[in-house]
């Protein structure tokens, strides 16, 4: 039997999805390569053949995931692109995505595992945090020099908020956490509170 051509490109694929679920939720140093392999059905075999370490894993994972959720917000209009972040910013700032470790943003999950892993992880974050902020930038008030400047608060908030409310227990604090964010950063894109 003949495998089809992208075979092995949508193994490796299936591999990430389902094994990055697992290094969010436990962290870098918190599962092994037969954990993230166990997680995504395959074999430790399985996943050095098409990852070569858990860190090119990890380096992976944040090339593939850091910033793909606010891809919703890309438009060409300024204004529709604050409109969506906007109405991104309740989905993110949220209790589902605090509850949903697994499922989040890769940001508040694997950032302190990135600051301690190689230059090359590094370099792919920072081009992916780069390329996260321009995205966002058009979206913020002010004056365009200020803009850049506004995406990184906007963005340093936000993961910041989530990390926090995660690491609190459940409760009246984590919500008001993630509420405080939440009108600072509409009112950073609107120019209004929340």
């Amino acid at each position: 039997m003949r495998y089809p051509k992208d075979h092995k490109k949508q193994a490796r694929a299936s591999i990430l999805a389902a094994a990055s679920q697992a290094l969010k939720e436990k962290g870098f140093q918190g599962i092994g390569v037969d954990g993230l392999a166990a997680s995504a059905q395959v074999t430790s075999g399985a996943l050095y053949s098409n990852f070569g370490s858990k860190e090119a894993f990890l380096e992976q994972v944040v090339d593939a995931q850091l910033g793909a959720e606010f891809a919703v917000v890309d438009d060409p209009d300024p204004a529709e692109r604050r409109r969506r972040l906007v109405e991104f910013l309740g989905v993110y700032l949220g209790e589902d995505h605090r509850g949903d470790v697994a499922h989040g943003c890769v940001m508040p999950s694997l950032s302190a595992d990135v600051s301690r892993a190689s230059d090359s992880v590094r370099e792919v974050y920072q081009r992916r945090m780069l390329d996260l902020v321009a995205l966002l930038a058009p979206a913020m008030q002010g004056p365009p020099d200020e803009r850049e400047r506004r995406a990184w608060t906007a963005v340093a908030s936000m993961v910041g908020a989530v990390t926090i409310a995660r690491a609190l227990p459940d409760g009246d604090q984590a919500r008001s956490v993630l509420d405080a964010v939440l009108q600072a950063t509409t009112k950073a894109v609107t120019g209004n509170s929340a």
